[in-house]
């Protein structure tokens, strides 16, 4: 079997999140007021520990209620 040269590994993502996120999107994630979805998807990046979940929290505190997209920054 030969290996291909051009593959490289992937970077490998920090699964932890801040103690204070986790925090503020348990809260986010049971308000009523927030759109049912966003909740969903604020207790889903909870389970997987997604990294764009700041993204979210933050909007929903600042008053977005409802998230119909997330822009992803590549970095």
């Amino acid at each position: 079997m030969t290996k291909h040269g051009s593959a490289s590994p992937r970077k490998q993502e920090s699964r932890t999140l801040d103690a204070n996120l986790k925090r503020r999107a348990r809260k986010l994630a049971t308000d009523s007021r927030v759109d049912p979805r966003t909740r969903s998807l604020i207790r889903y990046g909870l389970e997987i520990k997604d990294q764009s979940l700041e993204q979210v929290v933050n909007r929903v505190e600042a008053g977005e209620m409802s998230i119909d997209h997330i822009n992803f920054d590549s970095d």
